[in-house]
């Protein structure tokens, strides 16, 4: 049966709707919560809105207690966390974000105090306490594993020593059912750090890799100093909505006119 010339250009016609709507894609839209309780009572929280495409992801900080990522700024990558920029919309800038680097910064200031102010950590050890099947969250299968990590810090202020025994209890609820790399942007099951970055790294290396992506997480750090004194912190992080859901290619990109800012002042020495 012959085709019709009109019936050729409706072909044509719907191939290129099709094409013109290729950058919006598939991908996964997400709302997750994370809450802190410090030892002294203090609470805080965090409210994310994530969409994620492959290696593409952008994080909203929807509210947040947290300077560093105030409400309204968001983070966005491209390469599934490898390269990832904070942006702020009020400012119109956007600076490169480095957790490792924050976290050094950190150390480094604190190296600085020299005498001043001294930390030593030893005695780490990682235990896993539980693997086991976490059931059905937000219609996804997962895992539940329980991870104890404890360690003996030391702290020496103004020549004055004191030391404290902290144990680290984590529950992890992860899935593999989902894939994109972009997730772990703001999914990441880490495990706690000390802010002592050769530590961290030995803590981390004693731990098993956790598969999958976080559902949720609950972490408890118990400290007890030699007095007997004990304090206790509370971290909650939990996915509140998951679905899947097309993704404007735009959503990953940095909006034109928005000037480069840098986010860490330099290192000491530096």
């Amino acid at each position: 049966m012959r085709r019709t010339r009109g019936s050729v250009v409706a072909i044509i016609a719907l191939a290129l709707a099709v094409a013109l709507a290729a950058p919006a894609s598939a991908g996964i839209h997400y709302t997750a919560v994370t809450t802190t309780q410090d030892a002294a009572g203090k609470s805080g929280k965090i409210d994310v809105e994530g969409w994620v495409d492959g290696e593409k992801a952008k994080v909203a900080f929807k509210s947040s207690d947290n300077p560093a990522a105030r409400s309204g700024t968001y983070l966005v990558t491209r390469d599934g966390g490898k390269t990832l920029y904070l942006v702020d919309p009020e400012e119109k800038t956007y600076a490169e974000w480095d957790l490792e680097a924050l976290l050094g910064l950190a150390g480094t200031v604190l190296q600085g105090m020299g005498p001043l102010l001294k930390f030593e950590f030893s005695d780490p050890k990682v235990e896993k306490l539980a693997e086991e099947d976490g059931g059905s969250l937000l219609g996804m299968p997962t895992r539940h594993a329980r991870f104890r990590t404890s360690y003996t810090m030391k702290m020496r202020v103004f020549g004055i020593g004191n030391s404290a025994d902290t144990v680290s209890e984590q529950d992890v609820w992860t899935t593999t059912r989902l894939q994109d790399p972009g997730l772990g942007v703001w999914l990441r099951s880490d495990p706690p750090r000390t802010g002592n970055a050769e530590f961290d790294k030995l803590i981390a290396a004693s731990r098993e890799k956790v598969s999958g992506f976080p559902l949720k997480m609950v972490t408890v750090n118990t400290s007890t100093q030699k007095k007997g004194r004990q304090s206790i912190s509370r971290s909650t992080m939990e996915v509140t909505k998951l679905e899947n859901q097309a993704v404007a290619g735009s959503t990953f990109e940095i909006p034109s006119g928005y000037q480069e800012t840098q986010m860490l002042p330099a290192r000491p020495g530096t």
